[in-house]
């Protein structure tokens, strides 16, 4: 199993190299003008050197808010060689720059005649996630809501394979989090030891799609030091199969900045409890079905209500059954 880029950049990163130059590694890939490397400067930013033909080499001066791209000859093996050179010039988006190395060592990997194109083309797909102004800090609480989704987005994978990330429709603006052929599903999350009180946002939240049911997943959580953490969960989505840039296009979406990734490692949670319940008829809610006139709603803003779970019967759901369109993906 080849190493990954994060594995690779942290052993570089223990010991810095003289000014101007760079600790490297060979990252088991190679092309037709030999080995692709990992590499770390002496200021300690990751960098990915691709070897070029002096026939490849052009004009390149580009840098955006956190990449750096240049075509540069370097000295190896005694003699200059000309590279291209990947490098991630702010250390707070480290961990989604080793995402984007190991993107760009598997297309070379797969095109080694082509390494410079197959590099390019990876990094025109990534370089808007690179470029795009980061969020702030999300609370405990929406951590806990994330981890929540992403829970239900790992056992879709698990039974429906990687492009089950399709399903997770949330970060997209669609009203439910998950959206299949069956059924909808909207995914809550509480801290709360003593109930499972969940808050509903608005008055189209909980209105079932048309010809489909529509569930709510709910998750109990603890803090906990021996819990896990959203960046964990993250992981354990890509060691299953899910493509690198559409997961963290879509952890974008849902305010998830990898450049605090740092931070939310510290913050983690152990469940306690997670029980579906089926939006039918009794479900207390506030919609257009249960309101009259129905009217109303629209002249109202900011509708948001607690709905204690405790009190209602829940619905076995088993993800494994239910059906989805893939759409586009690899």
């Amino acid at each position: 199993m080849k190493e990954t880029s994060s594995s690779v950049y942290q052993f570089l990163a223990r010991d810095r190299s003289a000014k101007g130059k760079f600790r490297v590694r060979d990252s088991g890939v190679e092309c037709s003008q030999g080995v692709v490397f990992h590499a770390v400067d002496s200021m300690g930013r990751l960098t990915i050197l691709v070897p070029l033909s002096t026939s490849e080499v052009g004009f390149v001066d580009w840098n955006s808010k956190a990449l750096s791209l240049e075509f540069k000859s370097l000295e190896f093996h005694n003699e200059l060689s000309p590279f291209l050179i990947l490098q991630c010039t702010d250390d707070k988006l480290d961990s989604q720059f080793a995402l984007l190395s190991d993107e760009v060592l598997d297309a070379i990997e797969l095109e080694p005649t082509q390494a410079l194109r197959a590099t390019l083309s990876i990094l025109d797909r990534w370089r808007r996630l690179f470029e795009s102004d980061r969020p702030g800090i999300l609370g405990s609480a929406q951590l806990a809501g994330l981890l929540a989704e992403l829970s239900i987005l790992e056992r879709l994978v698990t039974s429906h394979g990687p492009k089950a990330l399709v399903t997770w429709q949330g970060p997209n603006g669609n009203r439910h989090d998950f959206v299949l052929s069956e059924c909808s599903i909207e995914v809550k999350a509480t801290t709360n030891h003593n109930n499972m009180v969940v808050t509903i946002h608005g008055s189209k939240q909980l209105l079932a799609p048309e010809n489909a049911d529509l569930y709510v997943h709910a998750f109990q959580m603890e803090p906990s030091p021996e819990g896990t953490s959203v960046p964990e969960k993250i992981a354990d989505l890509l060691a299953l199969g899910v493509d690198r840039l559409d997961l963290l296009t879509k952890l974008d979406g849902a305010k998830y900045s990898d450049a605090h990734s740092k931070i939310y490692r510290s913050i983690r949670f152990s469940p306690m409890m997670d029980k579906a319940y089926r939006v039918g008829s009794t479900f207390p809610r506030i919609t257009a079905e249960t309101v009259y006139p129905p009217e109303v709603l629209e002249q109202l803003s900011n509708v948001s209500y607690s709905v204690d779970l405790g009190q209602l019967q829940s619905t076995p759901l088993d993800l494994a059954l239910l059906h989805f369109q893939s759409v586009g993906g690899r």
